[in-house]
């Protein structure tokens, strides 16, 4: 007979799952020998948050929920950034975190947490293994995890509950099965209706919406011939080389002009779209009609919206298309003049926007770009042109500063034949160096662009724009590159663009890993902040 925790591993392997990402602790070991035993690779991390943020990447890649798991007590308190970027970015996880035994929860209070109630914000539900059929939990909470919204499910296994024999029984916690409110016929109807009345719509393409829909996007966009921006976590869904492509919304860089392009349109056509990326309330002020996968409907926020599969709606909706509504052409060369800005001169270190300009002509359009938050996050959400779905990774909806390195890391094990680089801040290196050994570990050809520039950038000009002395967001980094060689990673430095690029090329052609230390100059920020 298995254990409870073998039977969760058994699951998982069945479910299709390969990684499991964490830190183990004493009171995890025997999940962690069964997935040794299941052949579940356990990728040990240098930080529970790093091991969310690489679950929750996998599974938007996959579409089967990622898997991370953290002992009791602060391995769980770790966990909660990483999880709560899921919840909000929409990601299918499933986070497993040890708990005190069972038959000694109420006497002991050594590492004693309330996890349901630490979990219960930031994830779809939270349940204790042992209550009912551990088999039946593992696969209603991945059914959870995956069913729109999308979302983390948090499992609590007591170290007691862990070891004991495993007894099918019907599982007495057993969650609401996911309903997905179909669309009516009329809804699809209102909206084609409003985009019929209108004489410039506008095609908002967001988080929501599937590499797989991306061709019946593509054929609605081009029948409407209106124009379109995307949100940033749906980067590459409609190529940003096309003539209708009006940029990135929103909170990005040049936000402004993107905010004008949004108000001269008579109706916003929400694709996919979730308010969970927007930094401002300007989708509750303006005319939306919206199809997703969920109902997005919320607060002052209330568009006519359809709800369900997205291709099928989008394939309806193109149907209904009697005629295009382009905009006039000198209006569109207007806006899209309005998102090309020429890089800054300086003899002060490298322009961070000639630095993405150089990166994106070298780098392959189906390779595997993630980026972290700061400044640099709305500089390449908005001018790292993305042309193919899925290739384009960021952290949005929490905006969680150390997203980069674990999404890199992820990105490259799902595809191990492509190029994977990330753009990090020194500040974000910082917090994530202990990647460094999993990707030296594993030999992950990964290539790390850390643009050095001792500060907190977005934050310090947040403070000179309010009137206030840069205080606290300065720092002296260490040589980034000499703490790669440390780690076992080939390190570089450049303080110029020629040799920034040069050492890139290089890189990309040996598939090696490395890491990249550019030296910017912070003041381009201000301009396109």
């Amino acid at each position: 007979m298995s254990n409870h925790a073998e039977v969760i591993a058994e699951t998982l392997a069945g479910l299709g799952v390969n990684y499991v990402f964490g830190l183990p602790g004493g009171e995890l070991s025997a999940f962690v020998d069964a997935c040794r035993r299941n052949g579940l690779r356990f990728l040990l991390t240098g930080h529970e948050t790093s091991a969310a943020m690489m679950a929750q990447v996998l599974g938007q890649i996959t579409g089967i929920p990622g898997v991370c798991a953290a002992t009791l007590g602060p391995g769980a308190t770790n966990l909660v950034t990483g999880v709560a970027n899921a919840f909000l970015d929409r990601a299918p996880l499933l986070a497993l975190t040890a708990q005190i035994p069972q038959a000694q929860i109420q006497t002991m209070s050594h590492q004693r947490l309330d996890l349901h109630a630490l979990f219960a914000s930031i994830t779809k539900r939270s349940a204790t293994v042992g209550d009912g059929d551990t088999a039946e939990l593992v696969r209603e909470s991945f059914a959870l995890a995956a069913a729109p919204l999308p979302g983390p499910v948090h499992l609590s296994l007591p170290s007691d509950v862990a070891v004991e024999t495993f007894s099918p029984k019907k599982h007495t916690g057993k969650p609401d099965s996911p309903v997905r409110q179909e669309s009516t016929p009329s809804s699809l109807k209102e909206i084609a209706a409003s985009i019929a009345a209108s004489t410039r719509p506008l095609v908002l393409v967001g988080l929501h919406t599937p590499p797989a829909a991306a061709s019946d996007v593509r054929a609605f966009v081009n029948k409407l011939g209106a124009p379109f921006l995307v949100t940033p976590k749906a980067k590459g869904i409609l190529s940003e080389g096309s003539p209708l492509f009006l940029g990135v919304a929103s909170g990005m860089a040049i936000d402004g002009d993107i905010l004008e392009t949004i108000r001269m349109a008579d109706v916003v056509v929400g694709i996919g779209f979730d308010p969970v990326e927007c930094d401002k309330t300007w989708f509750s002020e303006i005319k939306i009609v919206s199809v997703c996968s969920a109902p997005m409907a919320e607060g002052d926020y209330r568009p006519i919206e359809a709800v369900g599969e997205i291709s099928s709606l989008v394939n309806h909706l193109t149907s209904f298309i009697r005629e295009p509504r382009p905009w006039p052409e000198d209006v569109l060369a207007e806006r899209r003049k309005a998102i090309t800005r020429p890089a800054g001169l300086s003899q002060d270190g490298v322009s961070p926007l000639a630095l993405v300009e150089a990166f994106r002509a070298i780098f392959p359009r189906n390779g595997i770009t993630t980026c972290d938050v700061g400044a640099h996050k709305m500089l390449s959400g908005q001018f790292w042109r993305t042309y193919e779905p899925g290739t384009f990774f960021m952290s949005n909806g929490l905006s969680a500063m150390g997203f980069g390195i674990p999404a890199a890391v992820a990105a490259q094990l799902a595809y191990p034949d492509r190029a994977v680089m990330t753009i990090v801040g020194d500040g974000g290196m910082l917090m994530m160096a202990h990647d460094l050994a999993l990707i030296r570990e594993l030999n992950l050809p990964i290539i790390i662009v850390c643009l050095a520039d001792g500060s907190l950038s977005i934050i310090q000009v947040s403070q000179e724009r309010r009137g206030f002395i840069p205080y606290g967001v300065n720092f002296q980094p260490p040589s980034f590159a000499a703490m790669a060689e440390a780690f076992g990673i080939r390190g570089q430095k450049a303080t110029t663009l020629k040799d920034a690029k040069a050492a890139f090329e290089r890189a990309l052609e040996e598939r090696r890993s490395m890491l990249l230390e550019v030296h910017v100059n912070r003041s381009e920020y201000y301009d396109l902040m």
